[in-house]
C-alpha cells in the first residue's frame, strides 16, 4: 500500500497531497530525514544509547517537505535542502511516516529534548544501535548489501 502512495506523491503536486494526507490520516503523518553533510556523514539523534533519524509530526498548514525542514531545524539546529522521497512506512502511531533524503546547507548543531545530534560516518552506521522505527536506515545507505 505505501508503495502506491509513494508513487502517487511523486507524480502529483506535493503540497496538495500533503494537505490531503494531513486531513485524512489519523494518526497524523510523520516525516523523517536522512541528511548528509559535506563530509558524507549522516546526521542522527542519539538518545539513551540508540540512534534515530530527525523527524516528527506534520502540521496541517505545511507541506511534507516543510515539515521535514522544520523538524530537522528543531531537533538538530541544522538547515537542510530536502531531496528525494525515499520511502513511506508506518509510524509508531499507525499513520504514514514519509522518509526524505536531504543535504545539510547551514546552521549549527544544537541538542534538543529529543536527543543529541551526531555526525556519523556512513562506514560506522552498522556499529550503532538504531531505534526500531528507524532500523531500516541501512537499506538506503547500503542498497547492495544483503
Amino acid at each position: 500500500m505505501w508503495d502506491k502512495i509513494s508513487s502517487f506523491i511523486k507524480d502529483y503536486p506535493e503540497h496538495y497531497i500533503a494537505q490531503l494526507i494531513s486531513r485524512v490520516f489519523w494518526p497524523p503523518p510523520t516525516v523523517a530525514v536522512l541528511a548528509y553533510t559535506d563530509d558524507d556523514e549522516i546526521v542522527a539523534l542519539e538518545l539513551g544509547g540508540s540512534y534515530r533519524l530527525p523527524g516528527g509530526f506534520m502540521d496541517k498548514s505545511e507541506s511534507l517537505k516543510e515539515a521535514a525542514e522544520r523538524e530537522m531545524r528543531e531537533e538538530t539546529g541544522l538547515d537542510v535542502e530536502i531531496g528525494n522521497l525515499l520511502d513511506i512506512r508506518q509510524n509508531e502511531s499507525g499513520g504514514p511516516e514519509i522518509f526524505f533524503e536531504a543535504e545539510v546547507v547551514g546552521g549549527e548543531m544544537e541538542s534538543s529534548w529529543e536527543g543529541r545530534p551526531k555526525r556519523l560516518p556512513i562506514e560506522d552506521i552498522d556499529d550503532k544501535v538504531w531505534a526500531l522505527e528507524h532500523s531500516h536506515v541501512h537499506e538506503y545507505l547500503f542498497p547492495d548489501k544483503d
